[in-house]
């Protein structure tokens, strides 16, 4: 019997494809991703298309397999419907051991997203002590200028995604001569708002720019950390300060690179068998394209197209890196990799895409998500001019050229990378395909599950996602 492959599934924060090393740009941000990817048994693919724009409804796609619309978490529910399978209990079924490790409230016990884990650890800012332990803490506080924005008071300068991974290498450490393969999630605060890098890569990216780097780190705080205000005022920052974003932006994805990298190479050095090592993005973020900054209101490329590195899985190597998958694709390849059968994935929405390759991928923005960044946006100007965006329930359809969205105010094409301008009446067939596409889509997905649940976080918990820019009831 084929032995099965461990996975290591790794979801960055934040993270757009086109500021990565694999991307369309001319960005040199993440060398570490493109040496995993360029070994033999590595792939990147440069047309992944997240689920959705935001944490919550992606990573409830990536961990049952199904479409936002299907799961409804993030758009209509809080909690994950207790009817939806999720991985890691298809994982568990297989006789796999499940553990995660999450920097986001939002994937956690209080959303449904660790049913199924039998280890699953949140490291929030008010359990640092009993999620990573003295001695992490330690680690962390010595190495505070690598990882962090040093000895400051300043909140928005400290990250914390060296201590989830710290955690994630213990848990990796114990799973040395385990007789049972394992599958573990990790999520990392990535790329995430507000845009301060550690000080070890806040000068990476400032060469040329007309601001000090100390400046440049100020200024993009003060955007980010205020990134409704920022939209409300349709991003209308001076060169100087777009410069400083996109610097301390592109530091911050420089930084997660470096520590895949390392975590990649940590993995290796273990005795653990064959293990498949995915690194991705749940979403990206706007930097000031059509006046946002931050994951809110539209299904842009540039917080939808995410980076999909995966090493490990040899067959996946002869797929295209340029064909368009989605990570729901991915984790089945996975999953049969794991042993699962076809009739085990019954109402599972990925695509192998070793042997079934898909023509187009459909993301998803709820309603409540488009009111709530309404109503945040209106608080700062309520004259804001917001007409841009479709209202309601939103869905995109992404081909490897085109761009179909619908919502209630009606149907758009766009022909990428330009995303202003509606070529529906230019290319009738285009749409066609799309809209024919879309509508078998929504028939094959059928009726939405909802919940009655609420989510029940404490007030920790929404300090922290406070701190993320999140708006918590």
């Amino acid at each position: 019997m084929e032995t099965r492959p461990n996975v290591v599934w790794l979801t960055l924060d934040s993270v757009r494809a086109d500021r990565t090393s694999m991307g369309a740009g001319d960005h040199e941000t993440t060398p570490e991703m493109a040496r995993i990817a360029s070994r033999s048994d590595g792939q990147a693919f440069t047309n992944c298309i997240a689920h959705a724009m935001w944490s919550l409804p992606s990573d409830a796609s990536i961990l049952t397999g199904t479409y936002p619309s299907s799961h409804g978490t993030g758009l209509w529910n809080e909690v994950l419907p207790a009817e939806i399978t999720t991985v890691p209990e298809r994982f568990s079924e297989l006789g796999y051991h499940t553990a995660a490790v999450s920097q986001n409230a939002y994937c956690s016990e209080s959303t449904g997203l660790a049913r199924g884990f039998a280890q699953f650890d949140l490291v929030h800012k008010s359990n640092l002590l009993r999620s990573v332990g003295p001695w992490t803490l330690l680690k962390y506080a010595l190495k505070a200028r690598t990882h962090s924005g040093g000895y400051t008071l300043s909140m928005d300068e400290h990250r914390s995604d060296y201590l989830a991974l710290d955690l994630a290498r213990r848990r990796l450490r114990s799973f040395q001569g385990a007789d049972e393969p394992f599958f573990m999630f990790v999520h990392t605060l990535g790329a995430h708002l507000p845009y301060a890098p550690p000080l070890s890569f806040r000068d990476a990216f400032t060469d040329g720019i007309e601001l000090s780097t100390d400046e440049a780190v100020e200024r993009a705080i003060e955007a980010s950390a205020n990134h409704y205000r920022s939209t409300a005022h349709r991003c209308d920052f001076s060169p100087s300060t777009r410069e400083a974003i996109d610097a301390m932006y592109d530091g911050l994805v420089a930084y997660a690179d470096w520590y895949v990298g390392s975590f990649f190479d940590y993995l290796r050095s273990l005795d653990l068998g064959p293990t498949v090592f995915v690194v991705t993005a749940d979403h990206g973020d706007l930097l000031g394209e059509h006046g946002v900054l931050g994951h809110q209101l539209s299904l842009h490329d540039g917080l939808i197209n995410v980076p999909m590195v995966v090493h490990g899985l040899p067959s996946l190597t002869d797929v295209a890196q340029d064909v368009v998958v989605q990570h729901t694709d991915v984790m089945q390849a996975l999953l049969e990799a794991a042993g699962a059968s076809t009739d085990s994935l019954a109402g599972f929405h990925g695509r192998d895409p070793r042997s079934d390759s898909r023509t187009y991928a459909v993301s998803q923005r709820g309603s409540d998500t488009y009111e709530t960044a309404m109503d945040q946006v209106r608080e700062h100007d309520p004259t804001a001019d917001l007409d841009w965006f479709h209202p309601g329930l939103l869905h995109a359809v992404r081909s490897d050229g085109f761009k179909f969205l619908r919502s209630a105010r009606g149907e758009e094409l766009y022909e990428l990378p330009d995303e202003r301008t509606d070529v529906l009446e230019e290319y009738p067939s285009v749409a066609s395909g799309h809209r024919s596409f879309l509508d078998r889509f929504l028939d094959r997905i059928g009726e939405r599950q909802s919940t009655d649940a609420q989510r029940e976080m404490s007030d920790a918990l929404k300090d922290q996602l406070a701190d993320l820019g999140y708006v918590t009831d």
